[in-house]
């Protein structure tokens, strides 16, 4: 059974929400930590850690399209909205849609995570 993710717009629209049946192998964010390494002039390093913070996933939904006019909501949506909500096995979130790519056989979605609005 495929992961079902959804999209919804955060103002009321009521076109402003879809539903996608993600392929196996989307990607639903990494764990990465604000984190980097610098050389010392003593041939050593120091190291910054700033933690973990939401803020720092990506999200890319790939799918195979429904319909023309699934996909032109899609479009739409990312068009239309700054912000989007997203909901994934990993939780809802507030996110940013940077790209969407439609195809015949498989379409594809990234979005920038701003912050987990579930527990």
């Amino acid at each position: 059974m495929n992961p079902r993710n959804t999209l919804a717009a955060v103002t009321f629209d009521p076109a402003g929400y879809v539903e996608l049946s993600v392929l196996p192998d989307t990607t639903t964010g990494d764990t990465v930590r604000r984190v980097n390494r610098v050389a010392t002039l003593d041939g050593g390093v120091a190291v910054n850690d700033n933690g973990f913070s939401e803020a720092d996933g990506t999200l890319s939904l790939r799918w195979t399209p429904i319909s023309r006019a699934f996909e032109d909501n899609v479009r739409r949506m990312v068009q239309s909205y700054a912000t989007v909500h997203v909901s994934t096995p990993a939780g809802v979130f507030l996110a940013a849609p940077e790209s969407y790519t439609p195809s015949a056989n498989e379409s594809t979605l990234r979005l920038l995570l701003l912050s987990k609005l579930s527990a």
